[in-house]
């Protein structure tokens, strides 16, 4: 709603401004145009019917110079400048016949009189070239100053005429100029009560939104368990809400190492996995374990996101925690940190029913660790505890697949749960698992079949619904489990399947 308004407000401004625009844009076009139509017309005119008249005086001084002449050079030289002021007075009237304003009927009556002027000159040049100066200065001076003068009167009149247009042009530009000021007044003003709303209202708006800005992280820091992280994976910044969780405060993990917030025995492997998958601009999400310092142990949902540049280049990373340890303490072995039986019961019936549903095949293995009670006899428990973890950690990283599942169902009893493999697909990826478990070189001095702890392996492969029940599937695995242990270190698949 604020955008809206800041949008609607900032538009209205640029109407205005718009419209400042274009009425500054006519009334200046206006008043040039004024002044381009006085410069064209009456001053063209005023300026050529003074040049007329100094013409037309010029014309009838030489004329008096014809009739003075003592020689024939002197008369040929006065004539010739007769000439070149009425060739000049003609081309001043051409510019009055193109721009004069007033009645065509006025310029013609004129122009008339100055030709009719020409006979009078002819006259009295044809009578000094005879040597009749007498009769040539009375015509001068009577008939020739009669048309000369009446012609300067006329062209005067031309004058007034273009000075009356001029004074017109004049108050049309003054008046609009007037006018071109109170309406650029008047929208400045309006322009400007409109940027002060905008501006009280945006400042208003800024204020409200930095208000609930800081309240909104407030809320984040307290209520939201997160993190920024550097390149290398020390800490940056945290939430107060990640402080509690991790029993600590923040000046405690400023420019320490996060591991991401695992301090379990798998944070290490857990921080190279999550460093390796975020550098290269994803996502990484996951579960997280942490201990506290009185050794009680939480769980966390994490998700790590890599931060960009103007240039996509990755500068630190936001980690964002959710805490899970009430659900998971209820489903999850202590000892191993995997899912415990009840979790096995609950996923097993619901992968089933998903199974039967989407039509896929649908694999149950049971995993037992070989001669487990007698490396427990000869290492003692703790050892064993420790074997029971690294099988964990080994088989967790050995599932890829969200929808892939390994639980403890017992002692040293592991049960997977994944989809979409036949039978030889499961059998090649068990064989592998099985291998694994023996490359992790844990000594076994009192195992039968090899140095190292070892597993065997039962699996199932089935296409609902030929089996939907959770325990006659279990029933199946452990089947194959039993031929497996025939032979130790070994992994037996069987069942139905589509196709």
């Amino acid at each position: 709603m604020v955008y809206k308004k800041i949008s609607v407000g900032f538009c209205a401004i640029v109407v205005v401004v718009i419209a400042l625009g274009v009425s500054s844009h006519r009334q200046l076009s206006g008043i040039a145009n004024d002044m381009d139509s006085l410069y064209k017309h009456p001053f063209a005119v005023s300026n050529a019917a003074n040049n007329i008249n100094f013409h037309l005086v010029s014309m009838h001084r030489h004329m008096k110079d014809v009739v003075l002449a003592q020689n024939k050079e002197q008369v040929e030289w006065a004539v010739s400048r007769v000439a070149a002021h009425e060739q000049a007075a003609l081309t001043d009237f051409d510019i009055i016949f193109e721009r004069f304003l007033g009645e065509q009927a006025q310029i013609n009556k004129t122009y008339q009189r100055f030709v009719d002027w020409q006979p009078i000159r002819n006259e009295v040049i044809k009578l000094v070239r005879e040597g009749q100066q007498q009769r040539a200065s009375v015509i001068t001076t009577g008939k020739g100053a009669s048309h000369v003068a009446k012609l300067n009167r006329e062209v005067g009149a031309l004058v007034e005429f273009a000075y009356s247009k001029a004074q017109q042009f004049h108050r049309s530009a003054k008046m609009r100029k007037e006018q071109a000021l109170l309406t650029n007044y008047g929208i400045s003003i309006m322009a400007v009560i409109l940027v002060a709303l905008f501006s009280i209202y945006v400042v208003r708006s800024l204020r409200a939104a930095n208000k609930d800005r800081s309240r909104r992280n407030h809320l984040i820091d307290q209520q939201i368990m997160m993190a920024t992280i550097d390149k290398s994976g020390n800490v940056i910044d945290a939430s107060n809400a990640l402080c509690r969780f991790l029993g600590c405060v923040k000046s405690d993990l400023i420019g320490e190492p996060s591991q991401f917030f695992d301090n379990s025995p798998q944070g290490g492997q857990l921080t190279k996995e999550i460093l390796r998958v975020v550098s290269t601009g994803m996502e990484w999400t996951g579960e997280i374990q942490h201990s506290n310092a009185e050794h009680q142990t939480f769980w966390a949902y994490s998700s790590v996101l890599p931060n960009f540049n103007d240039n996509y280049q990755i500068v630190d990373y936001t980690n964002i925690l959710n805490d899970v340890t009430n659900k998971k303490l209820s489903i999850v072995d202590k000892l191993t940190a995997l899912p415990n039986r009840r979790s096995y019961d609950e996923i097993l019936s619901k992968e089933l029913r998903l199974a039967k549903r989407h039509d896929y095949n649908i694999t149950l293995a049971i995993i037992d660790i070989d001669f487990f009670k007698k490396f427990n006899d000869c290492y003692g428990h703790p050892q064993g505890d420790i074997a029971l973890q690294r099988v964990a950690t080994k088989l967790m990283e050995c599932l890829k697949r969200p929808s892939d599942y390994v639980f403890r169902i017992g002692g040293e009893e592991f049960a997977l749960v994944f989809s979409r493999a036949t039978i030889a697909e499961s059998q090649l990826f068990l064989d592998k698992l099985r291998t694994s478990i023996e490359y992790l070189h844990i000594e076994h001095g009192e195992s039968n079949i090899s140095d190292y702890l070892t597993i065997s392996i039962g699996g199932y492969v089935l296409m609902p619904p030929q089996i939907c029940d959770s325990q006659a599937f279990y029933v199946e695995a452990d089947k194959a489990l039993y031929e497996a242990k025939k032979q130790r270190n070994f992994a037996v698949v069987t069942g139905t399947q589509k196709g």
